[in-house]
């Protein structure tokens, strides 16, 4: 047992963690990570090399967190979001799904609203069912949002492994670096190494060539050192990923030429950053095609039916879907750079209002859609 004066310093040290890093004591470990001292060899990266030979694959993206009391979450999570004021994130409300509102409906954080209601991601039997629906819609699998090993995202990961296989369907993590990069080397590379200790053995895990497919949202939120970082680490473990980078814009990857030879692939998650501000993207799928082929690495574009956050954020965002027109217009730009994989940004993202999943408002008409679009994409170019 420590003893008491062991335990008030404790305290202390940990209730000053929150204020260093509101300080921003964490940018040391984002930008050098201290366990990589001064002088220490960097990742040596191999010159470009033809890309793999990819199957061609449509991977929507999954996110496992929502709950409710009378599913096995066992209280509302996700459908309750809170109410943003933008830019600042400064939290105005929340939504209650325990009050129905003047449509008769429960009043849930999305655009949208889902057939049959708001329901459990853990839920087994949902789980199943998405999944069916999944392969009626043509999809191949899943990238599941992942956001940490200690995190209820994580039993979601493990839930569909369970019922993905039998349903013939691949899932990979969609590892969440947008928030998650404070954890600096030692943390993001605990977080990926515990994703091979605990599914390392999935059959239903996405791989390339034997090896473990990751995709990393918001990656450049990590600084290249520290990705270096969380390779050493992994490689001195004996891990092996592969690692789908992302880049905010083909501006931002030119100005930076090595930034992929850390990684295995290019993505995108979604096309809505051009089309919410006017741009073609054809002409930026294409600019990020050339950037990675330069680098000898996969592009993997990505197609979304429309954005709307404006049930979660103020000022919101939209991408109007236009009857289906945003959707065919997105797939047509992917098939421009004759992909390997296409990534459908989203499955269920009901916040933001980009989820293909069955609605009241759209029923099945982009599941149908989607098996249109990738039995096209299966037949070739």
């Amino acid at each position: 047992m420590r003893p008491p004066a062991f335990q008030v310093v404790r305290a202390v040290l940990l209730g000053l963690l929150p204020v260093a890093l509101a300080a921003g004591l964490w940018q040391v470990e984002r930008d050098r990570p201290l366990w990589l001292a001064p002088g220490a060899s960097p990742v040596l990266h191999a010159p470009p090399e033809p890309p793999p030979t990819l199957p061609r694959l449509v991977l929507a993206v999954h996110y496992p967190w929502y709950g409710t009391p009378a599913g096995p979450t066992g209280r509302w999570r996700h459908w309750n979001h809170a109410l943003l004021e933008m830019p600042q994130a400064r939290i105005r409300g929340f939504h209650d799904p325990r009050r129905t509102t003047e449509g008769g409906r429960l009043d849930i954080g999305a655009t949208h609203y889902p057939a049959g209601g708001p329901y459990d991601s853990q839920d087994p039997a949902r789980i199943r069912t998405q999944l069916a629906l999944a392969r009626e819609a043509g999809l191949d699998g899943f990238l599941v949002s992942w956001w940490g090993r200690e995190s209820e995202e994580a039993l979601g990961l493990a839930a569909l492994f369970r019922d993905a296989g039998e349903a013939g369907l691949v899932l990979a993590p969609y590892y969440e670096t947008g928030e998650l990069w404070r954890r600096g080397a030692p943390g993001v590379a605990a977080d990926l190494a515990s994703l091979l200790d605990r599914h390392g053995r999935e059959p239903a895990w996405l791989r390339v060539v034997g090896v473990p497919v990751v995709f990393l949202y918001a990656s450049h939120r990590l600084r290249p050192r520290v990705w270096d970082a969380v390779r050493a680490r992994l490689a001195a473990e004996g891990r092996r990923l592969f690692l789908v980078a992302d880049a905010p814009s083909p501006e931002w990857l030119a100005a930076r030429p090595d930034w992929l030879q850390r990684f295995d692939a290019l993505h995108v998650y979604t096309p809505v950053v051009w089309l919410s501000r006017g741009r073609d993207v054809g002409v930026a799928y294409r600019a990020l095609g050339d950037l990675a082929r330069g680098a000898g690495r996969p592009f993997i574009p990505a197609v979304a039916p429309g954005f709307d956050d404006r049930q979660v954020r103020t000022p919101g965002a939209v991408v109007d879907r236009a009857g289906g027109a945003t959707y065919d217009d997105t797939w047509r730009a992917a098939l421009s750079v004759d992909p390997a994989w296409i990534v459908v940004s989203s499955w269920n993202e009901w916040h933001e209002g980009s989820e293909i999943e069955p609605s009241v408002e759209h029923g099945r008409r982009y599941l149908d859609a989607t098996r249109a679009w990738v039995d096209r994409f299966h037949r070739g170019p």
